[in-house]
């Protein structure tokens, strides 16, 4: 992530963002994605993953941005594949309210993790919390991302359902915990993914 980070510039669009995305894990020996980085800068970052990239939007100085990563690493000895997925917000510069918002998503996940821990919350009911303290700290949940399945290569194979949908507690290390929380503005969001 970092090493990605550091080549952004001032200028690119998403497209290029992701083909540096590309690059840099194609140096460290991934090849393979079970989705194509996804990359959202400035009012990009309140679309998610199913918008089309912003084809002629330029990353500019105080921008929002976020990155959604989703290698997929090979085990030679094994002879399997696994997937890894990550996603947080920054911005390029100082910018309050874009910088809050990446602060709440963060914080969010991180509530809905310790609530699904200690109580053993199902997939539904992390959702249900989600929505209601994204209101609560005056943000909207962005519905359309609802974390899913994860662990060896493709995961589909064992469910197509997402996390959002399933009325089972879900295992700590194979679901991905999604948060997508928008502005009221609708100008920006801020997006963080980590494993449960």
């Amino acid at each position: 992530l970092n090493l990605i980070r550091a080549q952004f510039k001032i200028g690119m669009t998403e497209d290029d963002a992701r083909k540096v995305c590309l690059a840099v894990f194609k140096e460290l020996g991934v090849t393979k994605h079970w989705h194509k980085p996804n990359v959202r800068f400035g009012p990009g970052t309140a679309l998610n993953f199913n918008a089309p990239l912003l084809p002629d939007y330029r990353f500019k100085q105080n921008d929002p941005y976020y990155l959604d990563l989703g290698p997929v690493w090979p085990d030679a000895e094994l002879g399997l594949e696994y997937e890894g997925d990550y996603g947080d917000s920054f911005v390029l510069g100082e910018n309050a309210p874009s910088e809050k918002c990446a602060a709440a998503a963060r914080a969010l996940f991180a509530e809905a993790r310790a609530e699904w821990k200690s109580g053993r919350l199902t997939g539904q009911e992390i959702y249900g919390l989600l929505k209601r303290r994204a209101k609560e700290t005056g943000y909207t949940l962005d519905e359309n991302v609802e974390g899913h399945r994860i662990g060896d290569f493709p995961h589909h194979k064992y469910t197509k359902l997402n996390l959002a949908q399933v009325s089972f507690v879900p295992a700590g290390s194979l679901w991905v915990l999604e948060v997508h929380l928008l502005d009221p503005s609708g100008g920006f969001g801020a997006f963080f993914d980590d494993i449960l």
